[in-house]
């Protein structure tokens, strides 16, 4: 490959490359096909400069898009980039070192567990009789909702009190193993009852009355929210509120991070502000050196 490539063909011949290998194929291909509509087709990959792509960030963060969207699609860019030059053999300095916008801490928003019970019973009141569930369900497991939504019979074992989540249907592409706890066991169950009572025979877990796979209803779940009194929610804060429940009553981040499918414990690390007393037993350990603490009081008092 010439360094003069056009760009539309680096991206063409870049998306051929790992559409086996990425399951976010699709995704990639719409980030780096907006570099494509912003430069043009046919301009030289080698005649694209830091300077360039500085135009570009500046141009999507005007028309509203976050920074952390803007790092996410010049990191794909440079990915490509990295991905090319050392393939083909290529001499090009990547121009998108130093474009990365500082990332934020990130949203955490969780509930206390009387503003969930509060919530669920409120799900309860609208038109939607699987929303219930659902809301529990992601409570007591930390799903996100297309691994709920995409949950099938085959994958709940009652038996060994395990659900499975497939590696078609996590963020990672890797299969997990979730433990049932008391309340994920009952949603099941009462799901299963209810997939009887409508004579569904549908794979999926989460079924309408008619027996279709169900779409989650995001109408009910503000209504939900509206008659619970609860604002700033979202249905992946019922994700946050799980991790936090956690790492609140003392489980370990890499516990926590398994749990949750996270690829790295850095992704985890956003709940340890709320595990309990975290670094008390760090200094405790200084009041175990007695045979210390004497001499270093007798040389304080002597200041």
């Amino acid at each position: 490959m010439q360094s003069d490539i056009p760009l539309s063909l680096f991206v063409s011949k870049y998306l051929s490359a790992i559409q086996s290998r990425l399951r976010s194929h699709g995704q990639i291909a719409r980030r780096l096909n907006r570099f494509v509509v912003y430069f043009g087709p046919s301009r030289a990959l080698d005649s694209i400069r830091r300077t360039h792509l500085a135009d570009y960030v500046e141009c999507r963060q005007s028309s509203g898009v976050s920074p952390a969207s803007i790092n996410v699609e010049i990191a794909s860019f440079s990915a490509a980039w990295n991905y090319c030059v050392k393939r083909w053999e290529l001499t090009l300095p990547n121009p998108v070192v130093g474009l990365y916008f500082r990332s934020s801490p990130g949203r955490l928003r969780y509930l206390e567990h009387e503003e969930a019970a509060r919530l669920v019973q409120c799900a309860a009141l609208t038109r939607s009789r699987v929303l219930p569930f659902f809301i529990s369900l992601a409570l007591h497991t930390g799903c996100r909702k297309n691994e709920l939504l995409q949950l099938k019979w085959k994958s709940v074992d009652f038996h060994r009190s395990i659900i499975t989540i497939e590696a078609e249907t996590t963020k990672t592409g890797k299969r997990r193993y979730l433990p049932m706890n008391r309340s994920a066991r009952d949603a099941l169950l009462s799901l299963s009852r209810r997939c009887e009572e409508v004579g569904s025979s549908s794979a999926f877990v989460f079924v309408k009355s008619d027996g279709q796979p169900w779409r989650y209803p995001d109408r009910a779940f503000r209504k939900a929210l509206e008659l619970a009194g609860i604002e700033d929610f979202t249905v992946h804060d019922l994700r946050h509120t799980f991790a936090s429940w956690l790492v609140s009553e003392g489980v370990e981040l890499i516990k926590v991070r398994d749990l949750l499918g996270h690829s790295s414990i850095r992704m985890t690390e956003r709940y340890a502000h709320l595990a309990p007393f975290r670094l008390h037993d760090a200094v405790a350990v200084l009041d175990g050196l007695q045979g210390n603490r004497g001499a270093v009081v007798k040389q304080m008092s002597m200041f």
